[in-house]
């Protein structure tokens, strides 16, 4: 990832901000989550339970609630996280998109995506020539739908690609990323992007039927397994290779401070609620990163 950008929240936003009251009480967590978080979240905490059932777990919502947890969708300098996961975002348009055959016969490389998705100041002239002599630029057909919440995936996304949130071309959409499919299904011809737990049904593990992913410039091997629209075909191959096409990012919680209880649940989370993270869309740590995190948590305990 070439940016590094902090988000005050995340699509998994779950803040741990231990209070001294809390503190004071053992087994008790509360924990702040918004709808991109909460079916992780959710998980996690039943798998809890079941091998600590004297712990209570409370899911907590609204700007100005406190609460021992907070979810994090973005590395952050300065404070005290956890990481406990990852997520990728993939560019996707609508089926019902009249321009959906001309999407399909290309396979969008780097400069492609960044010349659909921004402006064009930091394209070469070789490319922009190339792109600029064609009559009729697809790109200029379709409308580019993003994010403009600070909860939004768009900076993730647009960091990426080196680019900030103001590059971004197209329509900004207040609220939760979700907003962005509901734009694309009324404005047909149209593209955005999001993440994979938005993108799928995570009951029948396929791509959203009114969706389409476009096809990007990869292997021969991991293009078959991005649309073959099957959801653990997609986690299983972004996990085990490196794409560049692909923004992947971490997720953590955030804290002030901790105590016997939240120690407990990280450390659980880490080393052994990862088997939860692809039930809910999500990407696993590494092998490497679970070391790392268990022994940044011993250090600082």
């Amino acid at each position: 990832m070439q940016v590094r950008i902090f988000l005050a929240a995340m699509m998994a936003a779950v803040t741990l901000t231990t209070s001294a009251a809390t503190s004071q009480n053992d087994g008790v967590i509360t924990v702040k989550v918004n709808k991109a978080s909460k079916v992780l979240v959710e998980r996690w905490i039943e798998g809890y339970r079941a091998v600590h059932p004297n712990v209570q777990i409370t899911l907590v919502n609204g700007k100005n609630v406190d609460a021992d947890l907070t979810l994090v969708t973005s590395h952050q300098e300065g404070v005290n996280v956890t990481y406990v996961g990852r997520y990728a975002l993939l560019p996707v348009t609508s089926t019902g998109n009249p321009l959906l055959g001309d999407i399909q016969k290309k396979e969008w490389k780097s400069k492609d995506i960044k010349s659909l998705f921004f402006t064009a100041e930091d394209l070469d002239e070789e490319y922009e020539e190339e792109v600029e002599g064609k009559k009729s630029k697809l790109k200029d057909k379709l409308t580019v739908y993003s994010g403009s919440s600070k909860a939004s995936l768009s900076g993730i996304f647009a960091a990426h690609f080196g680019r900030s949130t103001d590059d971004l071309r197209g329509n900004r959409i207040a609220g939760d990323d979700l907003y962005l499919l509901s734009a694309i299904s009324e404005d047909k011809a149209s593209v955005t992007f999001n993440a994979l737990s938005n993108l799928y049904d995570l009951a029948s593990r396929t791509l959203r039927s009114d969706l389409a992913l476009l096809p990007l410039g990869v292997k021969k091997t991991q293009s078959e397994a991005l649309l073959s629209g099957n959801l653990d075909a997609t986690l299983n191959l972004i996990e085990n290779e490196d794409i560049d096409l692909i923004p992947v990012e971490e997720i953590g919680f955030a804290y002030a401070a901790t105590d016997a209880d939240i120690d407990q649940f990280l450390q659980w989370v880490v080393r052994d609620g990862q088997q939860y993270n692809h039930e809910a869309g999500f990407l696993q740590l590494t092998h490497k990163e679970v070391e790392n995190q268990l022994r940044l948590m011993a250090q600082n305990q």
